[in-house]
């Protein structure tokens, strides 16, 4: 499958794997199962435990604002967890796959309210038939509400690459700035960049501040650097370029 290419506000560019169709109905299938199960739990209170009785009691207007408050969670449940936990629902956790900007930034409220206005048109009508043409045939695997907003869905299982302009590809005039990042084992620099994969799709500024007070202490170097960016992408180099030798 194309890989997508976000670029983010810090001037990096990542390359991801977009979420499979597989994946994205798997993950629909699972939401739709909590959402049910949810609805299942009312009808069960309403008929076992005689909720119906004190529902019928109420004129029609009362019982269309009752009605509404508890199907609440089943109605806004996609806009409340991708809004609420970084474009992730319960069941694209599951799936590992993750909402996210094409800019390289967090999505906003505005961008998963539009994506879930849209799901009207792209999930409910004709079976999902738009959602999935969307998916299948656009460059970016984009349904109608990913277009609009200028999302799309990744996978989060894939390796993803990532690439810093402030330097060139390295070649054997590159000069190292910091010989001592060799006290990093291959395990610390493996977990340093998934973490800052990470926090760089997260817009996770207090991440960065930790794995680099992390490395200066592990290390034995100091960040001089004004950009934090500049200074990761230094000590990547830096241990690549080291270890490759």
């Amino acid at each position: 499958m194309t890989e997508i290419s976000i670029n983010t506000a810090q001037n990096v560019t990542i390359n991801f794997k977009p979420a499979s169709l597989g994946e994205r109905i798997i993950a629909f299938a699972v939401d739709m199962a909590i959402k049910m199960a949810y609805v299942t739990v009312l009808y069960y209170l309403y008929d076992v435990l005689n909720w119906g009785r004190f529902f019928n009691g109420f004129d029609g207007w009362e019982q269309g604002v009752v009605s509404f408050v508890l199907f609440i969670p089943f109605i806004f449940y996609t806009l409340f967890f991708e809004s609420w936990t970084n474009g992730q629902t319960p069941g694209k956790r599951v799936m590992k796959i993750r909402v996210v900007k094409l800019e390289g930034y967090q999505a906003r409220f505005s961008d998963h309210f539009a994506r879930w206005l849209f799901r009207l048109i792209d999930v409910f009508i004709m079976g999902g038939l738009p959602a999935i043409l969307g998916i299948v045939f656009s460059s970016k695997s984009q349904r109608l509400g990913d277009m609009v907003t200028d999302t799309t869905v990744i996978s989060m299982k894939s390796n993803v690459q990532l690439n810093h302009r402030f330097l060139e590809d390295l070649t054997e005039e590159y000069v190292v700035s910091f010989p001592t990042v060799l006290r990093l084992s291959d395990h610390d620099m493996a977990i340093i960049k998934k973490a800052y994969h990470t926090a760089i799709i997260q817009n996770d500024v207090r991440m960065v501040k930790e794995l680099i007070s992390k490395i200066e202490e592990v290390a034995a170097i100091k960040n001089n650097f004004q950009n934090p960016h500049h200074f990761m992408q230094t000590v990547i180099n830096d241990f690549n370029h080291l270890t490759s030798r």
